[in-house]
């Protein structure tokens, strides 16, 4: 059952993941320093703790298991003290939450519940420079069930007047409601004034040939008149995908549709306008959909080289339940000046 609707990107509030307290590079601080600066945004650092160890079977909610896992917790807050007293000395608000919860992505998930930020930022976790490209299981598990846009950091690069990629589909290939574009576009257009950056369209789409093949009424039409078809089809979608971009300040020259699988495309494209951000949608899916479109969606997102913004329909409700299984009596969330809650 789905749960957990959520109304997002209107907040001033922005929620870093940190997977590994004190190892996270100096690039990446500075880079979601810029982003919570940009969005004029209070930044939280969030640390989901979970060590097995702690609770092991029938031992959980014993007062010896209690004592064990807040003593866990205000470990990782202090180890993000350290990272918090960096960015409040660039004059940034900063807050220090950790909860202990498991799994990981379920954990986040619910914490975003709770606290409803406008944007998620997640690292992956894997620290050689091959393997940070690719997308962990945590990853593809919050691209599925996230309610708020989330952005994936892929590299520790800064964003320097950087050029923002939003891909969108007019077709709505794959049933994505039609309002998906606008909020791909409405996140990415506040990512550019954010970062000083550029905003361009893309649409990939199908080929002709196809399209003619789940048309076999256009099949056996004269050569002529399949190509006059075609150019009006093409013609079409141009048209569709220029009045999006316009919609929101999206002058014509910045927008590119080609001829072609999405898969392919989209990091080629991106690679050839050294994008920082490719924006993508995303939508819940059966378990069917999922393995039918899942191989092609971590090609897409394991081939782009820059960070992605990954963004869900506006009705979207997470699968994430509110409530954990491992719930303990408190946890530590910390404000400068207030006490820990």
């Amino acid at each position: 059952m789905h749960r957990g609707k959520v109304v997002f990107m209107n907040t001033r509030h922005v929620t870093f993941v940190v997977t590994s307290p004190g190892r996270v590079g100096a690039g990446e601080i500075n880079k979601v320093a810029a982003l919570a600066r940009g969005l004029g945004a209070q930044l939280e650092l969030f640390h989901c703790a979970y060590n097995a160890r702690a609770t092991p079977a029938g031992h959980f909610g014993l007062p010896t298991a209690e004592e064990d896992i807040h003593a866990l917790i205000e470990r990782r807050r202090e180890q993000l003290e350290p990272m918090a007293q960096r960015l409040r000395a660039q004059g940034l608000a900063v807050r220090i939450s950790v909860r202990w919860d498991y799994p990981v992505h379920e954990g986040i998930v619910r914490h975003v519940l709770r606290r409803r930020p406008a944007l998620l930022i997640a690292q992956s976790s894997r620290r050689t420079r091959a393997a940070r490209l690719m997308l962990t299981q945590t990853d593809y598990k919050l691209i599925e069930t996230c309610p708020c846009p989330v952005l994936l950091i892929k590299t520790a690069s800064a964003y320097a007047t950087p050029l923002i990629l939003a891909a969108v589909d007019p077709a709505r290939s794959h049933g994505k409601p039609s309002s998906l574009d606008d909020g791909i576009l409405s996140a990415a257009a506040r990512m550019r004034a954010a970062t000083q950056g550029t905003l361009h369209v893309l649409h990939a789409g199908a080929s002709w040939e196809e399209a003619i093949r789940k048309r076999p009424d256009l099949q056996d039409l004269p050569a002529a008149v399949q190509e006059d078809i075609r150019g009006a089809w093409w013609n079409g979608i141009r048209e569709q995908v220029s009045a999006l971009a316009r919609r929101h300040a999206v002058t014509d020259d910045c927008v590119e549709v080609i001829e072609g699988e999405a898969a392919e495309l989209v990091p080629r494209v991106a690679h050839s306008h050294s994008a920082a951000i490719v924006a993508l949608g995303a939508v819940s899916r059966s378990a069917l959909g999922r393995a039918l479109i899942g191989h092609t969606a971590e090609r897409v997102l394991d081939a782009l080289e820059c960070d992605v913004l990954i963004v869900k329909p506006a009705d979207f409700r997470t699968p994430v339940s509110r409530e954990s299984t491992h719930r303990v009596v408190q946890d530590t969330a910390q404000v400068p000046g207030n006490p820990a809650s």
